[in-house]
């Protein structure tokens, strides 16, 4: 008897932990919180959380970011959105949480990632008829996707390692000289859109793949620029003499050219020579920079008429705040590993005056005060 009623007491505990389950969350299971973002919009709710490895979402936040209700079944088994059925659900306080796969079949997600770093899932829900338009990653953006039929005027959407980067137009510049107005373009209605952090205005005077006239690229990106430009980039920290970060530089393969993207501050107003130089920096110390990148053995300077090392860039100009923004395009020199001409692993120096172009080794620059490696 006695055994009989403790194998009865046993299957009353074990039906109940499984009803626990599938149904609630209760002090005996360990529970992990995490952040959950779609299109990089929070969903802040204490409900999230992962179970058996499949991260649940509160469905009422979730519907409430995408405008819309749910319905709840009256066997608490199926939860009804968008049209869709979804099965897979777990309360938390009497709430219920969907797991995140069925939330994104129910929406249209094009992908969901899992961050175990940060414990962070995100999931990418472009508008209905988006298509990846090539797989390939453009430095200081990402790849790019669109609807082909709102094409060439966009919206594109700019996505790395699936997340959103960026919304773009293409606007021909004869539109503007002629008056012409865009109304009603489409965009990221019905879906949540995270804040737009800058926006990039670039003339395109012979357009390019895609769009071959001339017009502009108008790019709001929902991430900072130096962000942007870690994004398939070969990405340099610059410091300057104390060891403080200054700014940055990063490189991107461009067809045939290397676009160099240099962003920086707390300089002196005025000229600053520039260069790539033949060795890494050590321990913050510039002179361990070596001299310029000269694999050819010229002399120095643009003006030079011995010149010019691979190593020597135009000159660099700061603001009367003493902040640069500027972008170079560079010949010559590869982000290839191994080739005669790569300058990974060396590094790029800031100097204190202006390079006169033609003054052999370093144009009469001044001092060093700035700098970063690149790395190999």
């Amino acid at each position: 008897m006695k055994r009989l009623i403790s194998w009865l007491v046993m299957m009353v505990l074990l039906f109940t932990a499984g009803i626990a389950s599938a149904h609630g969350l209760h002090a005996g299971h360990t529970e992990k919180k995490l952040s959950v973002l779609v299109n990089g919009v929070d969903i802040q709710s204490d409900l999230n959380h992962i179970h058996q490895s499949k991260v649940y979402v509160d469905m009422e936040e979730f519907a409430d970011l995408f405008g819309k209700t749910f319905e709840l079944s009256k066997n608490k088994k199926v939860v009804t959105f968008n049209g869709k059925k979804l099965n897979d659900i777990r309360f938390v306080n009497g709430e219920p949480t969907v797991w995140i796969d069925k939330l994104g079949t129910a929406v249209g997600a094009q992908n969901i990632s899992w961050d175990e770093k940060n414990g962070e899932a995100y999931m990418l829900v472009l508008p209905e008829g988006t298509i990846q338009l090539d797989p390939h990653v453009v430095p200081a953006m990402g790849e790019h996707w669109a609807n082909p039929k709102e094409m060439p005027n966009g919206p594109i959407y700019g996505v790395h390692n699936g997340t959103l980067v960026f919304i773009e137009y293409m606007i021909a510049q004869d539109d503007f000289v002629n008056g012409k107005s865009h109304t009603n373009l489409g965009g990221m209605k019905g879906l949540p859109s995270p804040s737009v952090v800058q926006t990039d205005i670039e003339f395109q005077p012979h357009g390019h793949l895609g769009f071959d006239i001339a017009h502009f690229d108008i790019h709001a990106y929902f991430i900072s620029d130096e962000e942007q430009h870690k994004i398939g980039t070969t990405f340099v920290e610059l410091k300057n003499g104390k060891g403080e970060k200054i700014g940055f530089a990063a490189f991107g393969q461009m067809g045939d050219q290397i676009m160099l993207k240099v962003s920086a501050s707390g300089l002196t107003p005025g000229k600053h020579g520039f260069h790539i130089h033949q060795n890494a920096i050590t321990n913050n110390d510039f002179t361990t920079a070596g001299g310029h990148f000269n694999p050819s053995d010229k002399k120095h300077g643009h003006d030079n008429p011995e010149g010019a090392h691979l190593g020597d860039l135009p000159n660099l100009t700061a603001d009367e705040n003493g902040e640069i923004e500027q972008t170079i395009f560079l010949s010559g020199v590869s982000l290839e590993k191994g080739k005669s001409n790569s300058i990974l692993g060396k590094s790029l120096i800031i100097h204190a005056a202006e390079d006169d172009g033609e003054t052999d080794p370093s144009g009469n620059s001044g001092d060093r005060v700035a700098g970063g490696n690149i790395p190999e």
